[in-house]
């Protein structure tokens, strides 16, 4: 394979699903296109067709294709392999890398395509331990048929946290596969002065306090009710909030406990919003007491924005929050430990800022876009 330069380097991002519809991988594909992009990386993404979307348009810069496919479910998902093979073989002189985000359905014809025309091909990993992409394909007939012709095409893999590593020599055995974290955009995401904090908090209709806040898909797996009752329960005689911001079948039974509680009216339960960065920085406590975690994008915008974390000691949460200086972790299955680290958040609100401040630092150092864009940019080259 020739050795390609910066200034030669162009890549096709693939991404099943895509803005406006965001989801954590759709999110990192295109803040990771911006990021190459300004780095002087021709970046172009291939997604779905949808009805209502253009079939071209340019997002933040980036050049963005919308492929054709049809139906729904399996006709749809083969529909678009054929799409993005026939694109990729038709136009292979207008690439040197592919990136697929997630191992779906496009990271087999990608695979398939890049081994004959001997282009570079990095398929990212994401999600938590048992739930991502390679533990749900094992299910199904066509699933395991994937990983398997995966395994022997072997693209360049990378996973989010080192514990996918594992799931990766499970399901795929001896493929090329490195960590490359997930970043986040520390312009955007960052501290705020106290003033600015109360001025948030008086627009959100929140109380001073210690304030805790999740943000993200309310899911069974993420335990938000445990969360919260443990909250109800210590928080009683101290000043804050609770506020939860996203959308997802929990809504209604996180509704039901709030109602049901005698602090309902410190309690606020919100649909995603545009501005996130301002419900982060209102906050003081980031929430993720997750069963199983990848690397969170709203971890990543919580630690950004100068938040302390109160998570579940799995996943990328484990890797990226040093216990004790950045946040306080517990076992996902204990509420005792879940309820002491809270109260300990409550008792000593210095805590929260001082893990704050650390958490930033932490963000900016490890975890920017700009970092994550050379890093990606050194894989891509081969270096």
């Amino acid at each position: 394979m020739a050795v390609m330069t910066t200034l030669e380097l162009s890549v096709v991002m693939v991404s099943a699903g895509f803005h406006p519809y965001v989801g954590g991988a759709e999110k990192q594909a295109l803040e990771l296109s911006v990021a190459l992009r300004a780095r002087g990386v021709k970046v172009q993404v291939l997604t779905r067709r949808l009805p209502e979307l253009p079939r071209r348009e340019v997002i933040r810069g980036v050049p963005v294709e919308r492929l054709w496919c049809a139906g729904g479910g399996f006709l749809n998902a083969l529909t678009f392999m054929s799409s993005l093979a026939w694109w990729l073989w038709a136009r292979a002189s207008e690439y040197a890398v592919v990136h697929v985000h997630l191992a779906g359905s496009p990271a087999l014809p990608a695979a398939l395509v890049g081994r004959l025309l001997g282009k570079r091909v990095i398929i990212k990993l994401g999600g938590g331990r048992g739930v991502g992409e390679l533990a749900c394909s094992v299910g199904t007939i066509g699933g395991r048929l994937k990983l398997r012709l995966l395994s022997w095409l072997k693209p360049q893999f990378t996973a989010v946290t080192t514990e996918l590593l594992q799931e990766c020599a499970q399901f795929l055995g001896p493929v090329p596969v490195q960590v490359q974290s997930n970043g986040v955009d520390t312009v955007r995401y960052r501290p705020i002065t106290a003033c600015e904090k109360q001025a948030l908090r008086r627009k959100f209709g929140w109380p001073e306090g210690m304030g805790f806040i999740y943000v993200g898909r309310l899911a069974p797996e993420k335990q938000l009710g445990k969360f919260l009752l443990a909250w109800c329960q210590a928080a009683a005689e101290k000043p804050g909030f609770a506020a939860f911001v996203g959308d997802g079948p929990e809504v209604e039974g996180l509704k039901a406990l709030a109602r049901e509680s005698h602090l309902q009216e410190r309690i606020f339960i919100l649909p995603a919003m545009d501005a996130i960065q301002e419900a982060y920085a209102a906050a003081d406590v980031f929430v993720l007491p997750s069963v199983s975690e990848g690397l969170s994008n709203a971890l990543l915008e919580a630690m950004a924005s100068g938040l302390a974390v109160l998570g579940s000691r799995v996943g990328g949460t484990a890797e990226a929050v040093e216990e004790g200086k950045v946040g306080l972790l517990f076992a996902a299955q204990d509420a005792d430990e879940l309820a002491g680290k809270l109260k300990r958040f409550l008792a000593e609100p210095g805590l929260a800022v001082r893990m704050g401040a650390a958490a930033r630092e932490k963000a900016a150092r490890d975890y920017s876009l700009e970092r994550v864009a050379e890093s990606y940019e050194k894989l891509y080259l081969g270096s």
